[in-house]
């Protein structure tokens, strides 16, 4: 089973996260120069436009869209999450859709899969209400995997029916999907393109393979999503002016009483070409290795 990191549910406790955090979506604080792209990321799914965010990996489209979600939740919309690039066929892709959607309302996780045992006449295996799961039971009772993925792409419509809020669908390493069979991505865009009240972000790491299946005429999802481009935003490399930087790590050290000046700053991103990830990286390494000599400043 996968992890789906697309909301906080009922009873879960966030978890600790690095002071400098690495190797994982990373808390909102710790999105250095990012605020400006997420109100424009939030306002267009809120407005009901599709968006495309393509870029290499580990620069922070998987933080910066989950921290969207977030706001987004809080603006009263549904969200839904779903990492494409597990998925071995349709039917585990529309387990993982109807998954992220049924959730939006149980509060609990593999919710399709409680959802299947009552269409089974089986006792779930966690407490779940009927009604929380009732719009996938016609589906759970699917055997055919291409009408069940059909029907899971459904899902996000019927839930924003049903409720009247907007649904925000979240696919991400979404050039994996097309993997799944030769038609997939032919039929996702006839689904998608008839809902109402549903927005969907597509993300990914293959850039060339999302820029021709947005951009290129003849390929499925031509013109249906707006590009906003992280890696160059304010047309700073990676998009995050070293301004923001420095404002960051010299507060983020002033919290442990520890001092950065500018020119080590500037040392800093020569060498991490101002990378996301590289950059915290080299911070965690060099704020340890303060902690643990007792050093107090760094010039």
């Amino acid at each position: 089973m996968y992890h789906r990191p697309m909301q906080r549910l009922r009873g879960r406790a966030d978890p600790v996260v690095p002071y400098f955090p690495v190797g994982g979506p990373v808390p909102a604080a710790d999105l250095v120069g990012r605020e400006a792209y997420l109100r424009r990321l939030v306002d267009r799914l809120e407005d009901g436009n599709h968006v495309l965010v393509a870029g290499p990996r580990r620069i922070g489209k998987t933080s910066i869209i989950l921290e969207a979600l977030r706001r987004l939740r809080r603006r009263g919309a549904h969200t839904a999450y779903v990492d494409c690039l597990g998925a071995t066929d349709v039917r585990g892709l529309g387990e993982r859709l109807a998954d992220a959607v049924l959730g939006n309302l149980s509060g609990v996780e593999r919710s399709f899969e409680q959802a299947r045992a009552i269409a089974a006449g089986m006792r779930p295996t966690v407490k779940v209400r009927y009604e929380h799961v009732e719009m996938a039971l016609q589906l759970a009772r699917e055997t055919n995997p291409q009408r069940f993925f059909e029907g899971a792409l459904d899902l996000p419509q019927a839930l924003a029916k049903r409720t009247g809020k907007r649904v925000v669908v979240v696919l991400d390493e979404f050039q994996a999907a097309g993997r799944l069979g030769p038609r997939v991505f032919d039929v996702m865009r006839t689904r998608f393109q008839a809902h109402r009240g549903t927005s969907y972000a597509f993300l990914g790491s293959e850039q060339g393979i999302l820029e021709e299946l947005f951009s290129a005429k003849g390929h499925a999802f031509y013109r249906f999503a707006v590009p906003l481009d992280l890696t160059d935003a304010g047309g700073h490399r990676f998009g995050i002016d070293p301004d923001d930087w420095l404002e960051y790590l010299r507060g983020k050290f002033a919290t442990k009483k520890m001092a950065i000046d500018d020119p080590s700053v500037d040392r800093l991103l020569d060498a991490t070409g101002g990378h996301p990830q590289d950059t915290m990286q080299v911070c965690a390494a060099l704020y340890y290795l303060m902690r643990d000599t007792g050093a107090r400043t760094v010039s």
